[in-house]
């Protein structure tokens, strides 16, 4: 075969696999996968108003909790959930009280069989105890933690925005209070003097 002819088949074949192989993809296409971004905000309310409710009879008596933290820590720990293995943990729990007193950052709780101080937080609705508690959302379902940490952000603004609202409204001391919320531990420390609830279900008598 003529030497030209020869390299000028194999330039050609060269060119057809150099085609076949680039991956044409509209431009649009592509600005529309890099706008669909995580909706942390519609995570946040799917959780806390239709998965939650649903899964709050797991919740651990807050007066059980107390009496294990007491008499058997470990026992007591093992009602809890984490997103790593630190001392930090977390608890979903329920309960009844009576309110005592309100101020700006707390209504304060007599629930019968604690001798602890059991506060509702009204104010400083921060960190990761609502989303942990209940042990149902987990950092596998995230692509990044940035993901995870925005989550928790918009747990707490709902929580602060449609959870307290109608509680504040009407709470005053002398009315009882239901009350389904989480709560942050330190393995050691087990039972401090104060138990502070971030509270994720409330209805007021």
């Amino acid at each position: 075969m003529h030497k030209g002819i020869k390299y000028a088949l194999i330039a050609a074949s060269v060119g057809l696999v150099g085609y076949n192989s680039v991956y044409v993809k509209k431009l649009s296409d592509m600005k529309a996968s890099e706008e669909k971004t995580f909706d942390a905000k519609a995570y946040a309310k799917d959780f806390l108003f239709k998965k939650l409710p649903s899964e709050k009879d797991k919740a651990v008596d807050i007066s059980k909790l107390v009496a294990d933290l007491k008499n058997n820590p470990r026992q007591a720990f093992a009602y809890s959930h984490a997103q790593n293995n630190g001392d930090i943990r977390f608890f979903m729990v329920q309960g009844q009280g009576e309110i005592l007193k309100m101020d700006e950052t707390n209504a304060y709780l007599k629930v019968p069989g604690i001798s602890s101080e059991v506060v509702l937080a009204t104010e400083y609705i921060i960190g990761n105890a609502a989303r942990d508690g209940s042990g149902i959302i987990s950092v596998d379902e995230f692509n990044t933690t940035m993901d995870m940490n925005t989550v928790s952000e918009e747990i707490n603004k709902l929580i602060r925005a449609e959870v307290l609202p109608p509680f504040e409204a009407k709470a005053k001391p002398g009315n009882t209070v239901d009350f389904t919320g989480c709560i942050e531990l330190n393995q050691t420390k087990p039972l401090p003097e104060t138990l502070e609830v971030i509270p994720l279900i409330l209805q007021t008598k």
